[in-house]
């Protein structure tokens, strides 16, 4: 039973992350059951905890409703990833692990490739690797744990950002100099420049949706 709902959990998470399950979307527990051929409990257990997860709200006699884009929710993710994921690299920077460091630029080479060959889908996973990689830089247990509870909340934003013409190149550019502040050792630097690679992305989504 537990590994039936962790099926549809994860299936509709991706749904939902990746805006196949657009904002609004109904989710009834018998089509979701009838969808993937078990009975209603798994199906009512993986709704709930995306409930509790704050993708989806449950609205009497209707079903489940996919949680539309707000812009105060951005506005508060945005505000504290900015803390949050600034001071990793901070930290990343002064651990100076070159293994990391070295990962680093293979993924941001990467990056480019990806982008000369219109692999959206590719370059999505290739900047999220990258965040991913200063988090482990950090050797914080704690600051992960909050940062990565976090991730998922922004993941539907970031897949429209990207999607905006001139940010895949931006994302590339900033990525270089958090790179190259890194290797100089210039912890202050990265920090503030992790900062602003979010907040500006961040008012530019804001921007969008607002829009």
């Amino acid at each position: 039973m537990v590994r039936k709902k962790e099926i549809i959990y994860e299936g509709l998470k991706e749904q939902i992350l990746s805006l196949k399950a657009k904002p609004d979307t109904i989710l009834k527990e018998e089509e979701v059951a009838a969808c993937y051929g078990v009975s209603r409990t798994p199906a009512h257990d993986a709704l709930q905890q995306l409930k509790q997860e704050g993708f989806l709200d449950q609205v009497k006699k209707v079903g489940y409703v996919v949680k539309p884009l707000s812009v105060s929710d951005l506005q508060e993710i945005i505000q504290v990833r900015s803390i949050l994921e600034g001071y990793a690299a901070y930290l990343t920077t002064v651990n100076r692990d070159e293994k990391i460091f070295t990962r680093l630029q293979k993924i941001n080479r990467k990056a480019r490739q990806y982008l000369d060959n219109d692999d959206l889908a590719g370059f999505f996973r290739n900047g999220s690797d990258f965040h991913g990689v200063i988090y482990q830089g950090s050797k914080n247990r704690r600051l992960i744990q909050l940062i990565e509870s976090l991730r998922d909340s922004f993941m539907r934003y970031r897949r429209i950002l990207l999607k905006i013409p001139a940010m895949p190149e931006v994302q590339i550019k900033d990525h270089e100099k958090m790179l190259a502040a890194m290797t100089l050792g210039d912890e202050i630097l990265v920090e503030k420049l992790v900062r602003e690679h979010i907040i500006y992305g961040g008012n530019i989504l804001l921007q969008y949706i607002e829009d």
